[in-house]
């Protein structure tokens, strides 16, 4: 598993090494509908707020819009890299590419039109990207270097944010209260406003390729070799980083 998303509290969906890209439950690990196919290995995926859409990156250099309902391509376009990062803003109008390129690599594009609607930002190397909850920012990640930086869509300035030390890629995912970030085998937690680590630092054995929030905050969706662990991080920080309330079932999902 290359790329994870929640649709909602009980579902995922997740891009595979071969293109593939599947939607599952989470209770029961169950396939919900058919597979959907794009060129190259899928290396970032997101999921619209209204459960319409779907956004996939790939090692081909496309960014794929789906229908989210019937799994039909809807649009895609072509990037000059692996597109790493993928997001949809809050309203569901307008969604972010990001490829590893050294620059004119974050691309702002509307949903319905396909249109980009503002020219190329740089951002070096890019390995994750997400918008903030009122769509006017977004934060990505590199490989090779501990930080996130944090854009402003309307005026292009940008201030950074040191995370880990290490020179691992990291994968990122927010709620907008705070943010997961993963680095080799462990994820942390970082509070958006203050932007101090909370809750204890999540490790697997190996290697975390992706990481992905549910909507409330509650699940963490980490994607290690063929499997998508879910972690209820209902223990592990306060209720106030949770946009409602967290189910108390721990999920472990395949």
């Amino acid at each position: 598993v290359w790329a994870v998303a929640f649709v909602d509290e009980s579902q995922v969906v997740t891009g595979d090494e071969n293109g593939g890209i599947r939607r599952w439950r989470i209770e029961g690990g169950q396939q919900q509908g058919q597979t959907m196919q794009a060129g190259r290995r899928v290396h970032s995926i997101t999921v619209s707020q209204d459960g319409r859409w779907i956004v996939s990156g790939d090692l081909g250099h496309k960014a794929i819009l789906w229908n989210a309902a019937t799994h039909e391509k809807v649009l895609d376009i072509t990037h000059n890299n692996s597109v790493n990062g993928v997001d949809i803003s809050s309203n569901c109008t307008k969604f972010v590419a990001a490829d590893c390129s050294v620059t004119d690599n974050v691309q702002l594009f509307g949903i319905t039109s396909g249109h980009r609607l503002l020219p190329p930002l740089s951002h070096c190397h890019n390995s994750g990207v997400k918008f903030s909850p009122d769509g006017s920012r977004f934060a990505t990640s590199s490989y090779g270097y501990g930080k996130i930086t944090c854009l402003n869509v309307s005026n292009s300035s940008s201030s950074e944010w040191p995370i880990h030390e290490t020179q691992s890629s990291a994968s990122i995912a927010s709620n907008g209260i705070f943010i997961a970030c993963s680095a080799g085998k462990s994820v942390s937690l970082w509070d958006c406003a203050s932007h101090e680590q909370i809750g204890s630092i999540i490790t697997h054995t190996t290697e975390i390729r992706c990481v992905a929030l549910s909507p409330s905050g509650g699940y963490l969706a980490c994607g290690v070799g063929y499997n998508i662990t879910i972690h209820d991080l209902g223990g592990v920080l306060p209720s106030k980083y949770f946009v409602r309330g967290v189910s108390e079932l721990r999920h472990c999902a395949t």
